[in-house]
């Protein structure tokens, strides 16, 4: 029995919608999936592309680079090396204000008509000398060995950190002109990334951010809110930046 000409073009029509469903739903997956893991994505970088890390806080400046140094012979180098480059000068606590003494005054002698008063002189209010603080031995400039474990944490979240840009209100103060930190990269073939991190959110769930601004130089630059892992991330006290030094197993 020979099938009518509709019957054909319905057929061929049928196996052409199934291969383009089969090309989408099969070969095209990947890459959708692909494109959505870049979705939202902060920076298009590896951890290995990275050179150095420059980590500003309101406490403290310091500088992480990658060590150049090949091992000598059975000796471990360390992957990271930190600088201090600038730690803030405490501000000595104020004492409280004393309440001042009243001191009697004593009567002034009343001159007798041959006597000419004389004029006591009030000694000068003495100036409150302000207490030297030494800077930080910290702040020298040498290189120590940091702690990879931490340092890899924070590179972590600049590789896979994800970005949800928000309507910027003006009512709302995000953080960001005196930010809590500022992280800039850079990278083996000299490119640079920054991220700047600013208050947290209403619920402490995220922190607004703002990633390479010098890029939105002709725009308002986009108001992002990131992990609160980048927290985490960046407020160590600086013993824990250090290596942490490894105990000798035949040291009792």
């Amino acid at each position: 029995m020979k099938l009518q000409k509709s019957t054909w073009i319905l057929i061929l029509g049928a196996i052409l919608l199934g291969g383009i469903v089969y090309v989408y739903e099969i070969e095209g997956r990947p890459q959708r999936e692909a494109t959505k893991a870049l979705e939202n994505q902060l920076f298009d970088f590896q951890e290995n592309d990275v050179q150095s890390v420059t980590l500003k806080t309101q406490e403290k400046t310091l500088l992480f680079e990658r060590n150049s140094q090949p091992p000598a012979g059975n000796s471990t180098q360390p992957k990271w090396l930190m600088t201090v480059l600038e730690m803030a000068k405490s501000t000595p606590t104020p004492t409280p204000n004393q309440t001042p003494v009243a001191i009697a005054t004593p009567p002034s002698p009343t001159p007798t008509p041959n006597q000419t008063p004389v004029a006591i002189a009030t000694p000068p209010t003495p100036t409150p000398q302000a207490t030297p603080i030494a800077p930080p031995p910290e702040t020298n400039l040498t290189k120590v060995p940091a702690n990879e474990a931490y340092v890899v944490f924070l590179l972590d979240q600049m590789v896979k950190g994800k970005g949800d840009r928000v309507t910027v209100d003006p009512r709302v103060d995000y953080g960001l002109n005196q930010p809590q930190a500022t992280i800039d990269v850079k990278l083996n073939n000299g490119k640079t990334h920054q991220l700047i991190l600013g208050k947290p959110n209403f619920n402490n769930t995220s922190v607004y951010a703002i990633a390479d601004p010098t890029t939105q130089a002709k725009r308002s630059p986009e108001v992002l809110v990131v992990s609160n892992n980048f927290e985490n991330a960046v407020n160590r006290p600086l013993s824990e930046w250090k290596q942490p030094e490894q105990q000798n197993p035949n040291k009792k």
